[in-house]
């Protein structure tokens, strides 16, 4: 069958179940959403990359990934230190009352965003075992009759998720005019950040 409504179904509700959650990934989106800052680059290269990872292991690189122990460990480290610099900036701009109320701690320079929101994506473990391992491997019960419509339902659910919080987090940048939420905004996200090095760290890093 070209596509299986049931398949589609099932992949949109599994993707969507690995997707939403405050990750560094979503928490960069919504802060950028929020200050409206180069929003769309951000939502487009979220949905290309999910699209790409999720389709490769549909197509059985899941496998593969999984047995390059060296690759997952090298992305593990430098995506554990990235994640600590980002934390680093994050407390940093919150312990910097100047500035705060006009979002300030939002990244506006073009090139500096496609980087980290590249790094955020690519170098976290968590978004190859997802995307691709687990994705993959999900993927193969359906058998390969249905992998279109697998894939379709998995790149919807990424696009409605991307796509929301990334153009719909602006409307409450009203709640952030005051320096206090943006403080607490980036407290919340260096948090998110120092614990997914951490955890990285501990469930791939030494292995």
């Amino acid at each position: 069958m070209f596509f299986n409504p049931s398949v589609y179904l099932s992949a949109l509700m599994l993707s969507a179940g690995q997707i939403i959650g405050i990750g560094p990934q979503n928490a960069f989106v919504i802060k950028q959403g929020l200050g409206r800052s180069h929003v769309m680059p951000i939502v487009l290269i979220c949905i290309v990359c999910d699209v790409l990872l999720m389709s490769a292991g549909v197509f059985g690189m899941g496998s593969l990934i999984g047995g390059l122990p060296l690759f997952v460990k090298t992305v593990t480290w430098l995506g554990a230190a990235f994640m600590f610099w980002l934390g680093y900036k994050a407390f940093r701009a919150a312990l910097t009352p100047s500035g705060l109320a006009l979002g300030d701690s939002v990244e506006r320079d073009r090139k500096a965003v496609i980087r980290t929101i590249l790094a955020v994506t690519l170098l976290n473990p968590y978004v190859w075992l997802d995307t691709v391992v687990l994705i993959g491997s999900l993927s193969s019960a359906y058998g390969p009759g249905s992998q279109l419509s697998f894939i379709l339902g998995s790149v919807t659910a990424s696009i409605t998720w991307f796509v929301a919080i990334g153009f719909c987090a602006g409307k409450l940048a009203p709640l952030f005019e005051k320096p206090t939420s943006w403080r607490v905004l980036d407290l919340v996200i260096g948090c998110v950040m120092l614990l997914t090095g951490f955890l990285l760290l501990r469930n791939f890093g030494f292995q």
